[in-house]
């Protein structure tokens, strides 16, 4: 039997605070309002604050909740309500289909993954999505059909708030819904929190406020600290924050926490000429999958141990083996002598029988430890040998703390696929490149082209690194060797001065204050994702 607990994560049933379902209930419900559905109900804490507000406001609403769990939906009864006990998606194919006829929407909808999403349930979901022009895939978790078939069965006139991950800003299966929510509303609101506010999970939220007609069109973000802030949040006031113009596309939203000035110049910056994309200079990969690291990644007392020195190839596995923009033979050295896994076994492609007896004696110690049943490893013709392709002139962190950053292979390693490999173009100098991307416009514009969630990690996939842009004009006049040692120093500040220096000012032209907004965009946005890894809960 699931407990509880676990019930709870398959169903996506966390329960929404007070706080957020009286905050979004007072906005989304006025003397206009004639009915309200709550598509995931769970035990009523929307439909409780709902009740309230129609009493405060002495309205005679028609109220629906929808729950699947029929505990859980006797318990939303309580507060005299229409409550349908079974899927949303058979709901809103049932009843809801065509009419398009609610006011107002709220809720909180599940957090599923497609594996965990029951298939009939997800073969209507996925049915209506595509009726609508939507591309759903196996990345698509649950919230995204709750949103868009909320969003649908609004009136002309109606309202949506609703407690949305806040992946809607930024992950690619999200991007299509980004573009529709930009068409569909004329005015979006977001609010954000710098602290969690789910004890349960380390899932951060954004409050999703959406109107399909309104005088001032566009999009706001309102960035509060916690909880008490948004109980302290005037309504009044509400239409005080900056809004932005509605980019229809399916860009992430990270943007928008940024000024309109803040947006305006990036734009121009990514649409310049004279600045080249990195597919422009280098092609980007992940690096190799082993399948089982603990078998394959190997330190020198193991090597030795099996005499492996002639089946293995130096390796870099953790984000932390690299230091600066160099990989230079002092630091592998270093790596060594202190122990570090950074030797991969790599025997020859060959069967079993033709290879060395210090390999065999290894791969037999791999099969005694089960390592040859893994899922990458049984699939293979010879489990022992990690599928190869080209060599790495660079790296480049997957997953980044402050900054991302080009490193510069100098000892011909290989990389695991915690860490992507680089290999230049033809005609371009390694060199340059990798002191080039540490200019403030390039880290600004990866804090808006990376995906982070609630630990605060930037993270990049290929694609991601293939958005980015890195000015060259003067790389030339760049010391890679200094930046190196400064970024060892932890001196970020001081080589981005040097850098924009030579790159922005005197090779692109802009001014000093252009430089700076470009500065205060990167600082503003890294501070806020690494923030995040010190929430607490409110």
């Amino acid at each position: 039997m699931k407990s509880k607990k676990s019930f709870d994560k398959l169903r996506g049933g966390y329960y929404t605070p007070q706080a957020i379902t009286e905050f979004i209930c007072k906005w989304i419900i006025n003397k206009n309002t004639k009915n309200i559905l709550e598509p995931s109900c769970g035990d009523g804490n929307f439909l409780k604050a709902i009740v309230e507000r129609q009493e405060k406001l002495n309205l005679n609403l028609d109220i629906t909740g929808v729950e699947l769990c029929l505990d859980e939906a006797k318990k939303a009864m309580r507060y005299g309500t229409n409550v349908e006990c079974q899927d949303f998606f058979a709901f809103y194919r049932d009843k809801v289909t065509g009419k398009s006829n609610y006011d107002a929407i709220v809720g909180n909808p599940p957090f599923i993954r497609y594996q965990d999403f029951d298939e009939k349930s997800r073969d209507i979901a996925f049915f209506y999505m595509k009726e609508n022009g939507f591309h759903p895939t196996k990345l698509t978790n649950i919230w995204l059909p709750f949103l868009i078939l909320s969003c649908l069965a609004l009136s002309e006139n109606g309202r949506l708030g609703m407690v949305i991950p806040a992946e809607l800003f930024q992950v690619n299966y999200a991007g299509e819904t980004r573009e529709f929510l930009a068409r569909y509303f004329d005015r979006l609101t977001l609010i954000t929190f710098q602290k969690l506010v789910f004890e349960e999970i380390q899932q951060e939220v954004i409050l999703l406020l959406g109107e399909k007609k309104s005088e001032d069109k566009g999009i706001q973000v309102i960035e509060l600290s916690d909880l008490d802030d948004l109980k302290e949040l005037d309504l009044n006031n509400f239409y005080n924050y900056e809004i932005k113009e509605l980019n229809h596309s399916t860009e992430k939203w990270i943007k928008y926490y940024l000024t309109n000035k803040e947006i305006k110049l990036i734009r121009q910056l990514r649409e310049c000429e004279k600045i080249p994309f990195t597919t422009e200079l280098f092609e980007i990969n992940v690096g190799l999958v082993s399948g089982e690291n603990a078998f394959f990644l190997l330190n020198r007392n193991t090597v030795d141990e099996y005499q492996l020195a002639n089946s293995t190839r130096m390796v870099i596995g953790r984000t932390e083996q690299l230091k600066g923009v160099i990989l230079s033979e002092r630091d592998f050295k270093t790596l060594i002598e202190n122990g570090k896994k950074v030797y991969m076994f790599m025997p020859k492609n060959l069967p079993f029988s033709e290879l060395s007896k210090a390999e065999q004696e290894y791969i037999n110690y791999g099969v005694e430890q089960g390592y040859n049943k893994g899922y990458k490893c049984r699939i293979r013709k010879n489990w022992y040998c990690v599928p190869q392709s080209w060599e790495p002139d660079a790296f480049i962190l997957r997953q980044v703390n402050r900054y991302p950053r080009i490193i510069l292979n100098h000892v011909n390693a290989v990389s695991t696929d915690t860490i992507h490999k680089v290999r230049f173009l033809d005609g371009v100098n390694p060199e340059f490149v990798a002191a080039a991307f540490l200019n403030s416009f390039t880290l600004a514009l990866a804090e808006i082209t990376g995906r982070s969630y609630g630990g605060g990690v930037l993270t990049f996939e290929p694609g991601e690194i293939r958005q980015l842009k890195i000015p060259m004009e003067n790389a030339e006049k760049l010391d890679v060797n200094k930046i190196d040692k400064l970024i060892r120093d932890d001196r970020i500040d001081e080589v981005l001065d040097y850098t924009d220096q030579i790159l922005l000012i005197e090779g692109l032209g802009l001014t000093k204050y252009e430089v700076d907004t470009l500065r205060n965009i990167w600082t503003k946005l890294s501070n806020r994702r690494i923030g995040r890894k010190e929430k607490s809960i409110s």
